[in-house]
């Protein structure tokens, strides 16, 4: 199991962030094994799935901005050590979505945004 860092800014951990909706999000964050060092061969995926009246909706591919990720793949940034994959919002619609980091180690990690 890979050691997560947690979403990193412009994203809040603790699901308060607020974006304008088509705008894009920077959805970033590190891995690291059980010595410390960062992973950069990891293959970590993004859905999207939206919440309306506490109930959480179908859960899709999410869509990225340009040509730096291919798919719903987060791309490896060697400068900075990080996943980032540019989520795209102009497809999407006003409200509560919830971000599932699919790791190849087997397991999910959540974060909430809201669409304004």
């Amino acid at each position: 199991r890979y050691n997560y860092s947690g979403i990193l800014p412009p994203i809040n951990p603790d699901g308060s962030s607020i974006f304008k909706l088509g705008r894009t999000i920077p959805v970033k964050f590190q891995l690291k094994d059980s010595s410390g060092n960062f992973i950069s061969i990891a293959t970590p995926k993004l859905y999207l799935s939206k919440i309306s009246n506490d109930v959480l909706g179908t859960e899709v591919e999410a869509e990225s901005v340009g040509e730096a990720n291919s798919g719903n793949l987060f791309r490896y940034d060697t400068t900075s050590q990080q996943y980032i994959f540019n989520l795209g919002t102009s497809s999407l619609s006003k409200g509560t979505w919830q971000i599932r980091i699919s790791l190849d180690d087997g397991t999910s990690k959540y974060v909430n945004i809201w669409l304004k």
